[in-house]
């Protein structure tokens, strides 16, 4: 099977930090970039147009005319330039160079003006002659005279292009420091992740016994939430185990009982059946109670495990008619009377067989630990949006330092008495099961002078 290619967290740091570095970068450059040509730009136009409102105003309209301007301009512009102005009957051409002027009727400067002038589509002003380069150019007629005026930009893109270059190693430069410093930044921040994750991976290798609490880095706040919250689940885990292992060890205590006893008395029939066939209606009478309590814990166990798994459904049930007919049916099996008191018509959401199990397990075990001439109060009231089934028995009670205990599974509060007591300690950790998968919640409290409460609260319909 093909494992998919996972990126690690320090790559996709690192990744994330050379991309920011040179986003930035990129876009500082690009900026100064722009900055400096659009304003470089800006001042050749300036010096263009000055140019051309000098030679507007000059009114050349002969070459020594335009010899006397050329020379009191001659460092008009700072960019290359050429210049020509024509009259009725005559063509001058000047160049001008960054650092002198002169008057030119050379051959050059006619290829100059033969060649084809492209015009730059976004800029009117802007055209492109093969073989010179990039210029601005403005023309403007007055009278029977007219300037023409050509800026070289070509020194200008130079000078950008050098920039370019500059920009260009600045970003590889920073792209270079910032790779190496993304990487131990990402080895640093990783680093407590990684220790993490190795000591999650050595908790799997035995899951069958307790795990040891994960070292949890101080820093980041992140991975330290993350490693307390992995420590919690440990925790949660190492006492599921725990009571996995009891339970275990429990379930095979209480079995071990009965079929200790059974094999005692088969054995006591063996040795003694033929002589002393008296021993043998009570052995067998002990075996059918014993194999019926064996039976009865199987079956209880196989209600917990159910129960853990159960996925149940929910619909209106009629509390007060549903406990009602529970308890005048229960009253025949039991001594003790069942005091009802049950506001009528309350409805809740819940399940049917549930709810009765809940009911006849409360009900049985109020019976167990209340004396034979005692009484059971059976209440089922409403408590704002609560409705409440309370069943109360006046036994021995419980102590509040072992309330919180007896949901649990092979639980006793009296181990003196558990003997005497008939049932397997499953019968209120089977309950507690029950009432959270009917979404209530229970709980026992004191029923003075002597007994205890136990009331099962139900969401109202």
């Amino acid at each position: 099977m093909k494992t998919k290619n996972v990126t690690t967290y320090e790559k996709l740091i690192n990744q994330g930090i050379n991309r920011l570095v040179v986003i930035i970068t990129l876009s500082i450059s690009l900026l100064i970039l722009a900055f400096v040509g659009v304003q470089q730009t800006m001042m050749t136009t300036r010096d263009a147009q000055g140019l051309m409102m000098s030679l507007n105003r000059s009114n050349i309209e002969s070459i020594p005319n335009f010899i006397e301007w050329n020379n009191a301009n001659e460092r008009h512009t700072k960019q290359n330039s050429f210049i020509r102005v024509k009259t009725q009957d005559k063509s001058v051409t000047a160049a001008s160079l960054k650092r002198q002027s002169v008057i030119m009727t050379s051959p050059s400067s006619k290829r100059f003006l033969a060649r084809k002038k492209l015009h730059i589509f976004f800029n009117k002003n802007m055209v492109y002659i093969p073989g010179y380069g990039l210029f601005l150019y403005y023309t403007q007629k007055n009278n029977n005279t007219t300037y023409q005026l050509w800026v070289s930009l070509n020194n200008l893109l130079r000078s950008l292009l050098l920039l370019l270059i500059v920009i260009a190693f600045v970003v590889f430069v920073t792209l270079g420091f910032g790779t190496w410093w993304a990487r131990r930044l990402a080895k640093s921040l990783s680093a407590p992740t990684l220790e993490l994750v190795n000591e999650t991976k050595k908790t799997t290798q035995d899951l069958e016994t307790n795990q040891p609490s994960l070292t949890v880095p101080d820093s980041p706040l992140e991975i330290n939430e993350l490693g307390n919250s992995f420590n919690d689940l440990l925790n949660v885990q190492n006492q599921r185990l725990e009571r996995e292992k009891q339970f275990v060890s429990d379930s095979s205590h209480e079995l071990r009982t009965p079929i200790a006893a059974i094999r005692g008395n088969i054995s006591l029939i063996k040795r003694r059946g033929d002589k002393h066939p008296e021993v043998i209606p009570e052995s067998l009478d002990f075996i059918d109670e014993e194999s019926l309590r064996m039976q009865k814990l199987i079956e209880n166990l196989l209600h917990l495990s159910r129960a853990d798994k159960a996925d149940v459904e929910l619909s209106e049930v009629n509390l007060s008619e549903t406990i009602k007919q529970l308890s005048d049916h229960y009253q025949a099996s039991i001594p003790q009377n069942i005091n009802v008191s049950i506001e009528p018509d309350l409805v809740i959401n819940g399940n049917l067989d549930l709810i009765q199990q809940i009911t006849i397990a409360l009900l049985d075990n109020a019976s167990k630990y209340s004396p034979k001439n005692g009484h059971i109060d059976v209440n089922v009231s409403k408590d704002n949006d609560n409705i409440n089934l309370s069943i109360a028995d006046n036994g021995m009670g419980i102590p509040d330092d072992k309330k919180d205990k007896i949901f649990q599974r092979f639980y006793r509060v009296d181990e003196s008495h558990s003997t005497q007591i008939k049932g397997s300690g499953l019968g209120l950790a089977i309950v507690a099961k029950l009432v959270i998968l009917n979404n209530a919640q229970i709980i026992v409290s004191d029923n003075k002078p002597n007994g205890s409460i136990f009331t099962v609260t139900f969401k109202k319909a």
